[in-house]
């Protein structure tokens, strides 16, 4: 591999730490979560939307009703983890990529080893 590949690789491999680092930093933030999503539905056309929190379960998932007062804290909070959880998931493709790009520096980087045998 010719020094400038391996230049493009390196440069590469900074973007993405930088990358990593921002979304570490949403991953560290301190508002309150809840681990679960917020859901509108209308129980008939026309009515006004009734919102519920759809909470995972092993199996499925459950629902729960939101009194109007608390919607916005909710969403500010459900809002909070599908931030951190989509940062999350980014993080660890941004961790595999910048593996696999290290390792290829690595290979770039060794010399051929000759096996031929001599006489």
């Amino acid at each position: 591999m010719t020094k400038l590949q391996l230049a493009t690789l390196r440069q590469r491999v900074r973007d993405l730490k930088g990358r990593r680092g921002t979304l570490e930093r949403v991953a560290m933030q301190h508002p309150p979560m809840l681990a679960a999503y917020l859901l509108e539905r209308r129980l008939r056309p026309g009515a006004p939307p009734a919102h519920y929190l759809s909470i995972p379960h092993p199996k499925s998932s459950r629902h729960r009703y939101v009194r109007k007062a608390q919607v916005e804290q909710i969403r500010r909070q459900t809002d909070a983890w599908r931030e951190f959880s989509q940062a999350m998931a980014e993080w660890v493709r941004v961790n595999g990529e910048i593996e696999r790009l290290l390792r290829r520096i690595g290979k770039g980087r060794c010399r051929e080893i000759d096996l031929t045998p001599r006489r």
